[in-house]
């Protein structure tokens, strides 16, 4: 990964206490939907910044047009208006449609300003069914971050009215909530940019569905960015990677409905801090594959490697803690499937004490 003193960053960021969702919530991605990264409406444009480095996306598809746009980048697998893709925005109005009023979902948080606020109240810990939070127009956030705390269960729906346009906004998630439980249901166009040498994530789903408005996501600095599933069900996609920031997906193509991923493990190392000989990471292949776990210090130089073959599921890797320095340390699981699809999950810190 490029510019890796990125990793060196403070975790500053904004707090949601998220309640625990039902499981008979009705936000469950279709298995035609699950297959796609980007689905788009007309026209999916994809761009990368040279044939060297080019920019990968696993599964793309568009209905009911069939134009797929590459510029130094790949699609490996693209479904043209294809039975997949129909039944995908099929299943993508199906959503928008269980986004917006979603049953047993807890007392909405209306936000009182066009960003992501520094500060939600605790709404409990044991709360059923789905947290809503509506931004009445745009919603827009700049240099900024914001943590959602839940449990693996816990699903957090954000409506915006009109447009959401994030620029260099970490969305950071724990206490085990999973990406594919994240929702952006924006009526009009989405924008999520990365544009300096800081490694972002910005997981979930984010969905529109107003006439011809576009999603758009853009990596054109330094730093990576690691993103969700989107699906614009009446407008175009467009994906850019201009700079050396690598882009990757939280939600791999094809990974289970909602509702089945609620028993796969989110990703954590335990324990923190470790004052042992072991420590363990905890993670979920969502397919078999080779797994690569780098450990930096908070300098970024590389501290420690793991790589091994795994199975699907959840999986544990251990690493002997008592040669680190006490300190610090920083983490990024990378999944490699084959065939181009490598999933990065975001940057996971653990402290070592002696």
């Amino acid at each position: 990964m490029n510019s890796m003193q990125s990793l060196s960053r403070l975790f500053v960021a904004t707090c949601f206490i998220i309640g625990s969702a039902g499981a008979a919530s009705a936000q469950t991605i279709g298995s035609n939907l699950a297959q796609f990264n980007v689905l788009g409406n007309n026209q999916i444009t994809l761009t990368g910044p040279n044939p060297v480095q080019p920019l990968v996306v696993n599964v793309a598809g568009t209905s009911p047009g069939i134009t797929l746009t590459l510029t130094n980048a790949q699609a490996n697998t693209f479904h043209a208006n294809d039975i997949v893709a129909q039944n995908g925005q099929a299943e993508g109005l199906q959503l928008w449609n269980d986004l917006l009023a979603p049953a047993g979902a807890n007392p909405t948080i209306v936000l009182a300003a066009a960003t992501m606020p520094p500060n939600i109240p605790a709404i409990g810990a044991l709360l059923a069914g789905p947290t809503l939070i509506t931004a009445a127009a745009n919603m827009s956030n700049t240099n900024s971050a914001t943590t959602i705390t839940g449990v693996p269960g816990s699903i957090v729906i954000f409506q915006v009215a009109t447009a959401m346009t994030m620029t260099d906004h970490d969305v950071i998630l724990a206490g085990g909530i999973l990406p594919a439980n994240v929702f952006y249901r924006v009526v009009q166009a989405a924008t999520v940019i990365n544009n300096d040498a800081q490694t972002r994530s910005f997981p979930g789903t984010i969905v529109n569905n107003t006439g011809a408005q576009d999603i758009a996501i853009t990596v054109s600095g330094a730093g990576s960015l690691n993103i969700g599933r989107f699906a614009s069900l009446q407008g175009n996609v467009t994906v850019t990677q201009s700079g050396p920031g690598i882009l990757s997906f939280t939600i791999p193509a094809g990974a289970d409905t909602v509702g089945d991923s609620i028993s796969c493990s989110p990703g954590y190392f335990y324990p923190s801090p470790a004052t042992g000989r072991t420590g363990t990471f905890a993670y979920c292949m969502a397919s078999p594959g080779r797994v690569r776990i780098n450990v930096y210090n908070v300098i970024g130089d590389l501290a420690s490697k793991i790589e091994d073959q795994k199975q699907a599921g959840n999986q544990l890797s251990t690493m002997d803690t008592s040669r680190l320095a006490p300190g610090v340390y920083l983490y990024i699981v990378e999944r490699d499937y084959g065939n181009g699809n490598i999933v990065r999950s975001g940057v996971k810190k653990f402290v070592v004490k002696h």
